[in-house]
């Protein structure tokens, strides 16, 4: 647990009234979550800071949520520790505290009240996705990819009224159901993101400075504005489908030739259920 924590670092710039989530793993845990949402507490608090900067360390935002948490996020929750079956409480709890619900990460990421701008590169797969979707604003690397593989086995089990008011019905309903991989040019496209830079690094640094510019009751009035305007989009509403869609499909009845990914962990491992999962999406990839 320590070390998934620590995997999360928090840099502050006081002087720029910038901060910078930094996520260590490619993998994200339920425990990095946690620690996301902690810091995201701790930055709405400083009234030195006006903008936040969500990276990673490493080649890739995030290429999801860590296999390995795949199917003990659902026997580790209260309620689960039935070991072939967990119970449907386990499994609306596991998605609920840390994915979709108040506390959880898309949630809280999506009511911050500073500026929230990542910095997406590599892999932006499932969870990075999703911080792309949540965050204000989005500036991508030429060879950032977007996509949700698990989706081509499970079924969308994520938020899908912001994404469709994002990118539209179409383009969701490619990700949902033919596997899709959006590159960087696509993205920016299709309203993912907003820039996309040779130079992310220098980009995503003036991006940031200019937000840092506006005065802080003129940034907070209007993420109070977006609030409103989500409510009354149904977001929330929406969000919290996401938990009961999710722990439902974690939970179906796979037929014998079809791919069912929390099996192939417990039987196989991990990484080798990682890549049966990578090797079906693979036949989807769009240029």
């Amino acid at each position: 647990m320590a070390e998934e924590t620590e995997s999360v670092e928090l840099l502050l710039d006081r002087a720029e009234y910038r901060a910078v989530i930094r996520l260590g793993r490619s993998f994200v845990t339920r425990a990095m979550a946690r620690r996301i949402v902690e810091h995201l507490d701790a930055i709405d608090a400083d009234d030195d800071v006006k903008v936040v900067v969500i990276e990673s360390s490493g080649p890739d935002l995030s290429r999801g949520w860590d296999p390995d948490e795949a199917w003990r996020q659902y026997v580790e929750a209260p309620g689960g520790a039935v070991r072939k079956h967990p119970s449907q409480r386990a499994r609306l709890e596991a998605f609920d505290e840390s994915w979709w619900g108040d506390r959880g990460l898309y949630r809280r990421l999506l009511h911050c009240r500073k500026v929230t701008v990542v910095k997406a590169v590599g892999e932006c797969f499932e969870t990075g996705l999703f911080l792309a979707l949540c965050a204000d604003l989005v500036v991508a690397d030429v060879g950032a990819r977007f996509a949700v593989p698990r989706w081509h086995s499970l079924g969308a089990d994520g938020d899908l009224s912001l994404l469709i008011a994002t990118v539209g019905l179409k383009r969701t309903s490619e990700l949902a159901f033919a596997g899709r991989i959006w590159d960087s040019a696509t993205a920016e496209r299709i309203g993912l993101v907003d820039e996309v830079a040779d130079d992310v690094d220098t980009a995503v640094d003036t991006l940031a400075g200019m937000c840092a510019s506006i005065m802080r009751d003129g940034i907070v009035t209007e993420k109070y504005a977006v609030f409103a305007s989500l409510a009354k989009m149904g977001v929330d509403h929406s969000f919290a489908a996401a938990t009961v869609v999710g722990a439902s499909l974690s939970n179906i009845h796979f037929q014998p030739e079809e791919f069912n990914f929390l099996a192939e962990v417990r039987r196989n491992g991990a990484d080798e259920a990682l890549a049966r999962s990578r090797a079906r999406l693979t036949a989807s990839e769009v240029p």
